[in-house]
């Protein structure tokens, strides 16, 4: 009987101890499985892709974070185990214990932490708490965030580069930008400083290659969003330089041809006005006009080449439509709705018109590089020509480029002047338009100009927001240009190289 005994009670405790195990195994290897096969979100099957800048710098990458969820049946006391997790976590423990109070079979607690912490809210209860490793995502260039832009928590992209490779990037595939993150950086830091003398609001600095379409810098001051493609402004007189290569294209208007610039010019009862500054003659040439920076003369050009022209050159200059930069979230600029002779004579001077920053500089590579449209890239090409259609000839971008040069020997530009190097530039003073009028004291000024002039390598823009210092160009945009022009050549003459 004894023997009999003992062996039944073995027989329990067998029994016992196998219905135990069985179950430990289920829920802690099947039910595992099934949680991560029905109820998690879809593993990411390859790690995000990195990000380099254009020198083989790490700008983005991914760090192991550690995330925990929690199978609610399996909970005994939500409220006992929330507020533990919200004491471990310092946050409050209601989120927590309205989670694990969830008819679900699985929630989650708290999303890539670090190993320490996540091991800490583990240790609270190993039956209903489980641990998953995910990547977060880490950009190591402060300087250049706005331009990356975000993902979610499951490393979708939200905005800026992360969205527009979005696709490129969830595959697994790196990225080498165009950016030159040392380059971005200098000029960020001249930026600040130069905001304590020339006192602007914003400023924005685009270096690109005129052949290759490539973005050296892209660089926004603060760095509260990406302006430079998102926000747009009146250009002013930076834009004189696109209508007079489309009259010169056009023939619309002879290099010799004078019109008198002489104030007031009325057009349908519209008075346009000039900045004041000093000539020899009112009758002017159109060079003459480029380099006093006349808008009654570029009025009349504008005149000249008419509106069916006029517009539909701009627009193949790159005017009234996004660019297809690599880069979510770019604006398209505004063309006016009205295309009459009015809207002509002030569109002709940059008023009445509104573009990104973007858009202004890369207006000025078919200029600078004989005549070609270049589509601007954030990613580093593998071509050294990435020239599109021809929209000018060659012919009248080195009569554009002889004006521009004359500009910055002669005229508003001579403060972008760098002794041994030619540089052709326009400067850009435009009125805001504030409640719908135009402020006779609130300005955006811009400098835009590319160098050397007839081997060109960068085109240089900058625009500042009502800078408090000179609501001129040629004080505040133009300097800060020269000093931007310098450290793109001392850094090539450092490397011995070019960019």
């Amino acid at each position: 009987m004894r023997t009999s005994r003992v062996k039944f009670l073995i027989g329990v405790f067998i029994g016992f101890f196998i219905i135990e195990s069985l179950g430990l195994f289920y829920w802690h290897v099947i039910w595992r499985l099934r949680l991560g096969l029905e109820c998690l979100p879809e593993e990411t099957q390859v790690e995000r892709g990195r990000i380099y800048d254009r020198n083989g710098k790490v700008i983005v990458m991914n760090e192991v974070r550690y995330s925990i969820f929690a199978d609610p049946y399996m909970v005994d006391d939500p409220v006992t185990l929330g507020n533990k997790i919200g004491s471990i976590l310092n946050k409050d423990p209601k989120v927590y214990i309205d989670r694990l109070k969830e008819k679900l079979r699985f929630v989650w607690i708290e999303r890539k932490l670090d190993l320490e912490t996540a091991n800490r809210l583990l240790s609270l209860n190993r039956r209903a708490l489980f641990m998953k490793e995910e990547y977060k995502r880490v950009c190591l260039s402060n300087d250049i965030r706005e331009i990356i832009g975000t993902v979610d928590i499951d490393n979708n992209g939200l905005s800026g580069v992360e969205l527009a490779l979005d696709n490129i990037l969830k595959g697994g595939k790196d990225i080498y930008l165009s950016i030159d993150s040392i380059l971005q950086t200098k000029i960020y830091g001249l930026l600040e400083d130069s905001q304590e003398s020339l006192k602007f609001d914003k400023a924005i600095v685009i270096v690109m290659s005129p052949w290759t379409g490539e973005v050296l810098a892209m660089v926004n001051f603060p760095q509260t969003k990406n302006f430079a493609i998102q926000d747009i402004f009146e250009p002013g007189s930076t834009f004189k330089p696109v209508v007079a290569a489309i009259a010169l294209e056009e023939r619309c208007v002879g290099e010799e041809e004078k019109f008198n610039c002489k104030p007031p010019f009325v057009i349908k009862g519209v008075s346009i006005k000039d900045a004041p500054h000093e000539v020899e003659s009112y009758d002017m040439t159109l060079k003459e006009i480029i380099k006093v920076s006349s808008n009654i003369g570029m009025a009349q050009v504008g005149m000249k080449i008419g509106t069916e022209i006029f517009y539909r050159y701009i627009t193949s200059f790159g005017f009234g439509s996004p660019l297809g930069i690599e880069i979510a979230g770019e604006t398209s600029g505004m063309l006016p709705l009205r295309k009459d002779v009015i809207s002509l004579t002030q569109n002709s001077f940059g008023q009445g018109i509104a573009v990104n920053a973007l858009q202004l500089v890369s207006s000025y590579a078919p200029i600078a590089n004989g005549g070609y449209i270049v589509k601007p890239t954030i990613v580093k090409s593998t071509s050294s020509n990435n020239c599109l259609n021809q929209v000018i000839s060659s012919e009248t971008s080195r009569k554009i480029t002889d004006m521009l040069v004359n500009v910055v020997e002669n005229g508003t530009g001579k403060k972008a002047k760098i002794e041994g190097v030619e540089i052709a530039g326009k400067t850009g003073t435009a009125q805001k338009v504030i409640d719908g009028c135009y402020s006779m004291d609130r300005h955006i000024v811009s400098f835009v100009g590319y160098l050397p002039a007839y081997s060109p390598r960068y085109i240089i823009g900058v625009i500042l927001d009502e800078p408090k210092v000179s609501k001129w160009a040629s004080d505040t945009a133009a300097p800060l240009f020269k000093e931007i022009a310098e450290i793109l050549l001392y850094d090539e003459q450092l490397k011995g190289e070019r960019l």
